[in-house]
């Protein structure tokens, strides 16, 4: 009977070590959620919405790495809601991030040139402005406010199906899924298509961070390769993302040492895609090699 009982509840207590230390990840980052809201509504340090971010980003990847483990439909409806708040979250730290290139690229031209780069940041300043007038009206909304409270009851009261899980397994799958897609690429690959792979680096690095206790330093070597491979992949994703604002503001732009210079801005975020593909190209075998002896 109480065999039966736990089929039909999937919020029964299923115990084991896989479960524990999952549910103390995902408590983890919503704390941390929690401890850099203050922070991202105040918005005088950059750090802490990416730190909220990353917290947000983190925990749908735990859920989808042990997904297994969990209600699918429970599980796809907090996943839904943290991907809708990290895209929110996200906005505004694209632009933080390119404001923050920006002003290092300014600093190195001469003085005249300097008068069109600030020209520049006062556009994005702008749309910095509009950013964090969403970010705070979200936070402010209801939905957010339902969020939090089913992130706190899936801590307390998760939906499991089953605490078998293999932790080993789901990363030795997440970096199988990683290696299918660097081999599938493109002689010449898209941005879109170096970007699919971020995702899957990214993927791959947070399941073997849960399989570490288990796997130890195989585990740790891969999760250390696996976040120089995600900032090089992540330099490239970051001049995507600024060559597509610097052409936005060419295109609104009314001066022509304005045009100029963005046109010229836009040059070096193609140099720095190339270079980061060349990279990554470069560390792909070594990351490779790293999960073969760690998920072998």
């Amino acid at each position: 009977m109480p065999q039966a009982r736990a089929a039909k509840n999937p919020t029964a207590a299923v115990s084991s070590p896989v479960r524990d230390r999952i549910l103390t990840l995902m408590r983890d980052q919503l704390e941390a959620i929690r401890k850099h809201e203050p922070g991202t509504r105040l918005g005088t340090d950059p750090e802490e919405l990416h730190k909220m971010r990353t917290a947000v980003r983190r925990l749908r990847a735990i859920l989808g790495a042990a997904r297994d483990m969990f209600d699918p439909e429970w599980l796809d409806g907090l996943r839904r809601e943290l991907d809708w708040l990290g895209n929110v979250l996200g906005g505004l730290r694209d632009l933080d991030v390119l404001r923050d290139y920006l002003r290092t690229e300014l600093a190195s031209l001469k003085p005249a040139v300097r008068v069109a780069g600030q020209a520049l940041l006062e556009r994005l300043d702008a749309e910095r402005d509009r950013a964090r007038d969403r970010i705070l009206a979200t936070l402010d909304n209801a939905r957010y406010a339902r969020l939090l409270n089913r992130l706190k009851k899936a801590v307390q009261r998760p939906r499991i199906v089953t605490a078998d899980l293999s932790l080993r397994a789901v990363a030795a799958g997440q970096f199988k899924k990683l290696r299918k897609a660097v081999k599938t690429l493109p002689k010449n690959p898209s941005d879109d298509d170096l970007h699919a792979v971020r995702i899957k680096v990214k993927r791959a690095r947070y399941a073997a961070e849960l399989a570490q206790a288990q796997v130890g330093r195989r585990a740790k070597r891969f999760v250390a390769r696996a976040k120089q491979v995600q900032a090089i992949l992540g330099e490239h994703q970051d001049a995507v993302v600024a060559e597509e604002r610097l052409r936005t503001l060419v295109d609104g732009a009314h001066s022509r040492p304005v045009g100029r210079l963005a046109n010229k801005l836009v040059k070096r975020q193609q140099d720095r895609r190339e270079a980061a593909q060349m990279d990554f190209f470069e560390q792909w075998p070594k990351l490779r090699r790293r999960g073969r002896k760690a998920w072998k």
